[in-house]
């Protein structure tokens, strides 16, 4: 009987099998049992924002958008016009000039610093003219923002600007206004005119009204400005030669904070006049245009563009396994670029935003980690030959939860690519949003050379 006992319990100690480095055994090494699957997604398409905002979107706020000019025709997608728009504001009566004295008036001038190159051909000569508007910009309380779509009606043209903007940034470029127009200003000012008074602006904006660059049809670059460093200059001297004891006050571009009445003054915003070439006609947020359907110089695509406001649509398939003994251990999407498409500077965006919608595209949010941190896709480049590239968005835990879920599940998953940015409710009005970001502030582009693909990496279990 002893012996029995003994038997079994080796036996026993065999059938348990106690060595450590079998723990685990059960779950198939990453290095030899993942699975990969990819599905092609063959609903993707090109959409177009009818607009977005390209002046501050709220009126608690001093910050400006980035104002952007110039004009740039592409063989691609159709040419792009930006035209600035800003109003001024006097600082009182500049209680630093001594008025009584002998102070003659030399010109006006408005000052842009810092002009960055956006996309273009920079060796070309560019010509801008500055002109008066016929309307003031006011105010809505409601509705405090400014589109791509939004212009004013010309006036007066008060100076003409030429330069070559080889480099990427132009240290210095100035209008001179004409001379009958500063000067009238100027004497104004001496005058004591209570308008120029700070309690009065409104109705010196309603009279001033605002001031536009326009660029000439012939000009190649988009450029982008700071606001908050534009300013009309008065140049003047004390005393009989002009050249002693020159001096200058300027009036800066208006914000919220320089009056009394924010609500009844507006800063600035850049109509965005865009001619697309014909594949690109007739696109729009509703109406897009499928990869099949896009076609440029023989080759299917899908764009994302800013400025004039193209993203990428995708229906991500949904894939729902039953196997209880398979796992998703990483789910990505990858856009594969053309990069035979590249001219004129243009550049593509490291990062690429990810706005989770519906299918009759209400926004729904941005895509996240659990963490509640934006997800962006990033651009990756093979090491082999860099001229291929592509986009890695990794949608793991937002997919997971999805086909994994509790049921009922909605198996309908649709993404707008686009430019980093955001989006905006107007007063908690969730009926009506619009796009925010570098949607208007670059010309950043990217063109897809083929339908994106969901790579799903499972992990398998005995």
């Amino acid at each position: 009987m002893r012996i029995f006992f003994i038997v079994s319990f080796l036996l026993l100690i065999y059938a348990c099998d106690n060595n450590l480095s079998t723990i685990g055994g059960d779950l198939i090494s990453n290095e030899n049992f993942i699975e990969v699957k990819r599905f092609v997604m063959e609903e993707t398409s090109t959409v177009r924002l009818d607009s977005f905002p390209t002046s501050l979107i709220s009126s608690s706020s001093s910050s400006l958008s980035p104002l952007s000019l110039g004009k740039i025709t592409d063989r691609v997608t159709g040419s792009i016009t930006a035209i600035p728009y800003f109003q001024v504001a006097p600082q009182g009566l500049i209680s630093t000039v001594t008025w009584e004295s002998n102070c003659t008036f030399d010109s006006l001038t408005l000052q842009i610093p810092y002009i960055k190159t956006l996309a273009g051909d920079s060796t070309a000569l560019q010509i801008f003219d500055l002109y008066q508007t016929k309307e003031p910009m006011r105010f809505d309380h409601y509705n405090p923002i400014l589109c791509n779509i939004d212009s004013l009606t010309r006036d007066e043209k008060l100076a003409t600007l030429q330069l070559y903007p080889q480099k990427d940034n132009i240290a210095q470029a100035y209008f001179k206004l004409k001379y009958d127009f500063g000067l009238e200003l100027f004497n104004r000012m001496r005058s004591r005119d209570y308008s120029f008074d700070q309690i009065n602006y409104p109705e010196f904006m309603e009279e001033f009204k605002a001031l536009a660059i326009i660029p000439r049809e012939e000009n190649s670059v988009l450029m982008s400005i700071n606001p908050a460093n534009l300013a009309l200059r008065f140049h003047y001297h004390i005393g009989s030669v002009e050249a002693a004891d020159a001096m200058s006050f300027s009036w800066p571009i208006a914000l919220p904070t320089t009056t009394n009445t924010p609500e009844e003054t507006m800063y600035a915003f850049t109509h965005l006049g865009y001619k697309p070439t014909e594949p690109f006609e007739n696109i729009t947020l509703n109406e897009p245009k499928s990869f099949d359907d896009l076609v440029y110089d023989g080759k299917n695509m899908a764009v994302i563009e800013g400025m004039n406001g193209l993203m990428t649509k995708l229906k991500v398939p949904f894939i729902a396994d039953e196997d209880i003994y398979k796992t998703i251990m990483k789910a990505e999407i990858e856009l594969r670029i053309n990069t035979d498409l590249l001219e004129n500077n243009i550049l593509e965006p490291q990062f690429i935003g990810i706005y989770i919608i519906t299918k009759d595209n209400f926004i729904k949010g941005l895509l996240t980690s659990p963490q509640g941190n934006v997800i962006y896709g990033q651009l990756t480049q093979n090491s082999v030959d860099p001229n291929e590239r592509s986009y890695i968005i990794d949608i793991t835990d937002y997919y997971s939860n999805l086909v994994e879920g509790v049921h009922p599940i909605v198996p309908e998953i649709y993404l707008l690519i686009g430019l980093p940015g955001s989006y905006y409710s107007l007063l908690n009005d969730f009926s009506y949003q619009i796009f925010t970001g570098n949607v208007a502030n670059t010309f950043q582009r990217v063109v897809l050379k083929e339908q994106p693909k969901l790579n799903v990496y499972y992990s398998h279990y005995n």
